[in-house]
């Protein structure tokens, strides 16, 4: 208890006592304090007896304070003179939860906390965000930045049209009174103004070229809520009319300008050469007239009628259209919308087909006849016996009347054996056959988005139609029709979202057979062909379809019985057996060019797959461009 005594009557020997009173009629107590050249560690001290308040003291923080009064505080006023005292001496007290930090100001601005409550000392450090109404919150922070405190902070937040204050209470309040008077100058309002006569859009470009910084359009990008304009006005095309906002002497104003301005044109519609960078003139003018047609007024008519001309120029790819200004509009933005670069479409197809066949073949005929009784009987009858079969080759009767006519007998491929003796003859025939066929072909073709293209590569080959060769006829002749025999591709893409294709496929394949037919009276030709739809990604390889074909045949020609004797059963049959195995798989790989770039690297890439080219060391090395230059200079 002594050594309190001591401290305390220490503290009111270096600071002036304070005196304590008592107020009857709120029983609140009060205090009167006066200092001279107190040391401010004791101060705070004091302070911190009287509040009940914690406080964390910078070591920085050093001084002497005098404060001379005559007035009782309560408990608030006490802490709020306090804040001043700080304030004074280049000191602020800033909350940091249950305690309170003195520090220097200089680094007080990062520590300012927001304000909890509505109430807050005047003196107390915060932050605060204020909310700008109608005004730009960038346009008010070089006017406000000399009103902070220089350890304070003011910024500006454009997204979204506020500022940021870290300074004391008071001082914020003042200046969230300043901006309330700077952002509320004028009450903003909307109107809306109908145009008869003029055209909405001529009418803004008008307005906004006469004062862009009072006057400003609205609606057409982010940025426009930032422009420094009193007025804003806002197009609305479809309905012929203005919408405006902002304080009604200015609105006022521009309102008499437009009255003045919407009065009737010198002539009726509006003309205008639109031309086309990427679409058919011819095309786009025939939609735009089906759509033009179907736009009605209110009372049901057409609303283009005699108000709309649209004209294709061919030689210029160009639109000539006279329209009234609200319709022209709208024919511009259809345009600019259909007017844009296609897509293109590289289509490689791969026809790959191997067939192979086996053929084996063996077969014995013999003949036996009376000779004698042929040369001297006279009888129409012959004795003869034959066995005569025509699977392993020519027959021994084609033999034996071509050595009676010609004396050359047909001998066809393979090995044959043939002999007579007397009244006997015989004729061996065997053969063994091999072949392999592997056709490879590798069309392609480069098409825009959604054009028909067509690549075909063969022979145009003739076919007989007709023929007329009788003895009566003076005029023989034979007609014949050509027709084209080789690899068609044949291909509609359709590309959806830049990334996937749907394609529209006709490919077949037709070939001239070399092999005879019995009966046949013209050329044959084989042929294969798909048509379908597929989807594919860019780049993406497809299987479109295949065939696998194995064909077995054999055949046997034998004399009854004796034809099934084992062994000796081969003198008296001829049989043949062939095999044909066929392979057919078509492939398409689509690639999306979108660009001058993917084009040369395609170039480029079928480029160096045929030509190579050898330069010398005193040229250097050349660049692909000037090589393709090259090949046709």
């Amino acid at each position: 208890m002594k050594i309190r005594k001591w401290i305390a009557l220490v503290v009111l020997i270096v600071l002036v006592p304070f005196s304590q009173s008592w107020a009857a009629e709120k029983d609140e107590q009060t205090w009167k304090v006066n200092l001279k050249e107190a040391d401010i560690k004791a101060f705070i001290s004091q302070i911190a007896n009287i509040t009940g308040y914690s406080f964390v003291i910078d070591p920085r923080v050093k001084g002497k304070v005098t404060i001379v009064s005559d007035t009782s505080m309560n408990k608030r006023d006490v802490y709020e003179m306090f804040q001043s005292v700080l304030s004074v001496h280049g000191f602020a007290a800033i909350p940091a939860g249950s305690v309170i930090k003195i520090m220097q100001q200089n680094n007080s601005k990062q520590e300012g906390g927001m304000p909890v409550g509505s109430k807050v000392n005047s003196e107390q450090l915060i932050t605060q965000v204020i909310q700008i109404k109608e005004t730009p919150a960038l346009d008010l922070v070089p006017i406000l930045r000399p009103m902070v405190a220089k350890y304070g902070h003011l910024a500006g937040v454009k997204s979204a049209n506020a500022l940021i204050v870290t300074d004391h209470a008071s001082n914020i309040r003042r200046i969230e009174k300043i901006i309330k008077r700077l952002d509320g100058s004028g009450v903003s309002e909307l109107e809306v103004v109908q145009l008869k006569e003029a055209w909405v859009g001529d009418i803004v470009k008008i307005l906004t070229s006469l004062d862009p910084e009072k006057v400003s359009e609205g609606g057409k990008s982010k940025g426009a809520s930032g422009v420094a304009g009193r007025i804003r006005v806002v197009a609305d095309e479809r309905a012929n009319r203005l919408i405006l906002r902002g304080e009604k002497t200015a609105r006022d104003r521009v309102r008499k300008l437009i009255q003045t301005l919407d009065v009737p044109s010198a002539f009726s519609g509006k003309a205008s050469v639109i031309r086309l960078q990427h679409a058919d003139a011819k095309e786009l003018a025939e939609l735009l007239k089906n759509l033009m047609g179907d736009v009605k007024d209110e009372k049901g008519k057409s609303k283009a009628s005699g108000k709309v001309s649209i004209y294709p120029d061919e030689g210029l790819n160009a639109l000539v259209i006279r329209a009234e200004p609200s319709i022209m509009s709208e024919i511009k933005e259809i345009v600019s919308q259909l007017d844009i670069r296609r897509a293109q479409v590289l289509i490689e197809a791969a026809i790959v087909e191997v067939t192979g066949s086996i053929d084996d073949r063996l077969g014995v005929q013999m003949a036996s006849a009376d000779v004698d009784a042929i040369e001297n009987s006279t009888s129409t009858t012959t004795p003869l016996s034959v066995t005569n079969f025509s699977d392993a080759g020519s027959s021994i009767s084609d033999v034996v009347t071509a050595l009676a006519t010609t004396g050359v007998p047909p001998i066809g491929a393979g090995f044959t054996l043939a002999g007579a003796n007397g009244n006997f003859a015989f004729l061996i025939q065997a053969l063994e056959s091999v072949s392999n066929a592997n056709l490879v072909s590798t069309p392609s073709i480069m098409t825009l988005d959604n054009q028909e293209a067509e690549i075909v590569v063969g022979q145009n080959v003739p076919f007989i139609t007709g023929t007329t060769s009788s003895t009566s006829n003076s005029n023989p002749f034979t007609t014949i029709k050509r027709e084209d025999i080789g690899v068609t591709l044949k291909v509609v893409p359709h590309v959806q979202d830049g990334k996937f294709i749907r394609l529209e496929i006709e490919q077949s394949t037709e070939t001239v057979e070399s092999t005879a037919v019995e009966g046949q009276a013209d050329l044959i030709t084989n042929k294969r062909s798909i048509k379908t739809q597929v989807l594919a990604e860019d780049g993406e390889i497809i299987m479109l379809g295949g065939l696998i074909r194995e064909v077995v045949q054999e055949r046997q020609s034998k004399v009854p019985l004796l034809g099934d004797i084992p062994f000796l059963g081969w003198l008296f049959r001829s049989s043949s057996e062939s095999h044909v195995k066929q392979n057919l798989i078509v492939f398409i790989k689509t690639t999306i060019i979108l660009s001058r770039a993917d084009s040369q690297e395609i170039l480029r890439q079928k480029y160096d797959g045929i030509y190579e080219i050898d330069l010398s060391e005193e040229i250097g090395v050349e660049g692909i461009d000037a090589k393709i230059e090259s090949i046709f200079n």
